[in-house]
C-alpha cells in the first residue's frame, strides 16, 4: 500500500512524490476549474445534462485522488504521528484536510445519486405517461450544491497549504515541521593537560575547637590606683 506513496521524487522539484504532484496539479488545473464551471451552468440553468455529468465527473476523479493518495499518506505518516505531535502543521493540516474533505466527498457523492435517481425516476414516470413528476424532484438539491461547492472549495485550498508545508516549499518551513527531539546535554569531562595545571582546591583541616581565653589579672581601675602623696 505504501509503494505509491513513497514513489521517487516527482518532477516539481519539492521532494514529493510523483503522485503527490500530480494530485496538485489535478486539482489546481482540473478539479477546481471543474467545480467552479459546474457552478456556472447551474447558474445558467443547464443542470442537463452538462452539469449533471460535470459534477459525477469531478467527484469521480476525486474519489481516485483520495484512495490513492490521501487515504494511504494518512495512516502511512499522519495517523501514527498526530497523538504525539499535535500541533506540528505537518500532521495537523492533512487532518483538518480530512476533517472538512471527508463531509464534503460523502455530501457530493449524494448530489451525484439523487440526480441520477431522480432522472432515472422521471424517465420511468414519462413511460407510464405520468402528467405530474414533480414529486420525483430533488427539491434540496440548490443549498446541498451550494454547500458542497463552498466546502469543495475550502478544502481544495487547504490541499495547497498542506502540499507547501508537508514538503517545506516555502523558505524556513523545514525548521518548523522537523521533529524536536530532547537531548541530554553533554558532561565536559578535563583533558589531562586541563587537570594538570588546575589549581588543587584546599581542602580545610579539621581544627580543635577553639580554647578558652587565658584568665586575665583583676583589672586597675581608676578608683583602685595609687597615686603619690604630695612631700613637702
Amino acid at each position: 500500500m505504501g509503494e505509491l506513496y513513497t514513489m521517487p521524487p516527482g518532477f516539481l522539484g519539492t521532494g514529493a512524490s510523483l503522485l503527490a504532484d500530480l494530485t496538485l496539479l489535478a486539482y489546481i488545473l482540473l478539479i477546481v476549474p471543474g467545480m467552479v464551471g459546474g457552478w456556472i451552468l447551474a447558474r445558467m440553468g443547464k443542470h442537463r445534462p452538462g452539469h449533471k455529468w460535470l459534477m459525477i465527473g469531478v467527484t469521480a476523479v476525486n474519489w481516485v485522488l483520495i484512495l490513492l493518495l490521501m487515504v494511504m499518506a494518512f495512516f502511512f505518516d499522519v495517523s501514527s504521528n498526530i497523538g504525539s505531535q499535535p500541533t506540528n502543521p505537518r500532521y495537523l493540516m492533512p487532518t483538518l484536510h480530512m476533517i472538512l474533505g471527508l463531509p464534503a466527498q460523502l455530501l457530493a457523492t449524494y448530489i451525484c445519486y439523487r440526480m441520477l435517481k431522480e432522472d432515472y425516476q422521471v424517465a420511468q414516470a414519462a413511460k407510464r405517461r405520468e402528467r405530474n413528476t414533480s414529486k420525483y424532484w430533488f427539491k434540496q438539491a440548490k443549498w446541498t450544491m451550494q454547500l458542497t461547492l463552498a466546502l469543495w472549495l475550502i478544502v481544495s485550498v487547504m490541499g495547497v497549504i498542506n502540499y507547501v508545508v508537508r514538503y517545506n516549499v516555502l523558505p524556513g518551513s523545514a525548521a518548523r515541521n522537523e521533529p524536536v527531539v530532547a537531548t541530554e546535554e553533554p558532561t565536559l569531562e578535563p583533558t589531562p593537560e586541563a587537570a594538570a595545571t588546575e589549581e588543587p582546591v584546599a581542602t580545610p583541616a579539621a581544627t580543635d575547637e577553639a580554647a578558652p581565653p587565658a584568665e586575665e589579672g583583676p583589672a586597675v581601675t581608676e578608683e583602685a590606683a595609687v597615686t603619690p602623696e604630695a612631700t613637702p
